[in-house]
C-alpha cells in the first residue's frame, strides 16, 4: 500500500491533488524542495538512487501524497498485483509522495518522489508552487539523469539548469542550448522558476549505452547536491556498486574490438570537449576527426554489451 493510501489526509485550500497528513513537522525557516521522478530523465536510475540515498541522511517523515487517479494513466503505468495460489494481494499503485527530512546540518528537505505523471502536469505545477509557499520553500533542486555520448571510463558530467545566473556560474556546466520535448520534472522546474522559486536542476550525464543502473550517476549528483546545500552525505555507500559496475563494463568493452573502438571514440570526444571548455574563447582544441555522425549508436553498443554480460551470467 502506498504512503498516501489508507491514511487520513486533508487538502490545502484551493488545491485538490495534494493531500497532507494531519501531523506535519516544523521544517524551519528555509526548507528546500527536492524533486526526483522516474521515467525519461532518470537514465541509469541516477535521480531515483540519489533520492533513495537522501533518505539515509535523516529519517524521512511522510507528510503527504498527490492524487494518483488524477496523475496516472493506469493502462500505461499498470499497478503491480501479486497473486499467490489464486489469492490477490492489494494492488501497488504508482504514486507521487512528499516526505520531510531534517539533516544534521543544512536546510530541511521537502522530498517529492515517485513515478513521472502522465496527466495534469499544469495542475501539478500549480500545486507544487502552492506547497512551496505553504512551507516557505524558496529554493528547489531537481535530481535527474540523461544519456549522452560519453564513456564509462570517464567521470560523470553534471549539467545544470537554473533561473539564477550566478548559481549556474558557480555550479558549472550549464546545459547546452537545445529544444527538446520536456519531461515532467523539467516542466515542474520551469513552473517553479516562473513563480519566483530559486531553481537548480542537476542532471547527471551518463553513457548512452547503459541500459541498467549506473551508480556513478547517483554519486555524482549527490556530490554536487551536498556542495550546494551543505547536506552531509556518506558517498562511500556507492563505492562497491561503482567498482563492480566499472569492472563489468570494462570486461564487456574488452570482449569486442568494435565496442573497444567505440569507447575510445567516446573518450576522444569527451576529452576534446573538456579541452574546449578550458579555452577562453571556446576555440577548437584540435581535430580528432569526430563529429555527431561518428558517435556510436547507443542501441548497437548497448546490445553488444548486454550480449556479453548475458553470456557471462549463463
Amino acid at each position: 500500500m502506498g504512503a498516501g493510501r489508507g491514511r487520513d489526509t486533508a487538502t490545502l485550500p484551493g488545491m485538490d491533488l495534494l493531500r497532507l497528513f494531519p501531523a506535519v513537522p516544523d521544517l524551519g525557516p528555509d526548507p528546500v524542495m527536492v524533486l526526483s521522478l522516474d521515467g525519461w530523465t532518470d537514465a541509469g536510475e541516477g535521480g531515483s538512487a540519489a533520492a533513495d540515498a537522501l533518505r539515509e541522511v535523516a529519517e524521512p517523515v511522510p507528510i503527504g501524497s498527490f492524487d494518483g487517479d488524477a496523475l496516472y494513466d493506469y493502462r500505461d503505468r499498470r499497478p503491480q498485483l501479486a497473486i499467490d495460489r489464486g489469492m490477490l494481494a492489494d494492488p501497488v499503485w504508482p504514486e507521487l509522495t512528499v516526505e520531510a527530512l531534517r539533516p544534521a546540518s543544512g536546510p530541511a528537505l521537502l522530498l517529492v518522489t515517485g513515478a513521472e505523471p502522465d496527466l495534469s502536469w499544469q495542475r501539478l505545477g500549480r500545486e507544487l508552487v502552492a506547497m512551496a509557499r505553504r512551507f516557505g520553500a524558496g529554493r528547489y533542486v531537481g535530481l535527474g539523469a540523461v544519456p549522452g555520448p560519453i564513456p564509462h571510463t570517464r567521470p560523470v558530467q553534471i549539467l545544470a539548469t537554473s533561473n539564477d545566473r550566478a548559481l549556474l556560474d558557480r555550479m558549472g556546466h550549464p546545459h547546452e542550448q537545445l529544444i527538446v520535448p520536456s519531461s515532467c520534472q523539467s516542466a515542474m522546474e520551469a513552473v517553479l522558476a516562473g513563480a519566483g522559486v530559486t531553481t537548480l536542476g542537476l542532471w547527471a550525464r551518463i553513457p548512452h549505452y547503459i541500459a541498467g543502473d549506473y551508480p556513478d550517476g547517483a554519486r555524482a549528483l549527490l556530490e554536487r547536491f551536498s556542495s550546494y546545500l551543505g547536506t552531509p552525505i556518506d558517498l562511500s555507500q556507492f563505492d562497491a556498486a561503482v567498482a563492480d559496475n566499472r569492472a563489468k563494463l570494462d570486461l564487456a568493452a574488452a570482449s569486442s574490438d568494435e565496442v573497444t573502438e567505440h569507447v575510445r571514440q567516446l573518450e576522444r570526444l569527451y576529452d576534446a570537449e573538456l579541452e574546449a571548455e578550458r579555452l577562453a574563447e571556446g576555440g577548437a582544441a584540435g581535430d580528432d576527426g569526430l563529429d555527431e555522425v561518428q558517435v556510436p549508436s547507443a542501441d548497437e553498443l548497448a546490445a553488444e554489451i548486454e550480449r556479453f554480460l548475458r553470456g557471462r551470467a549463463e
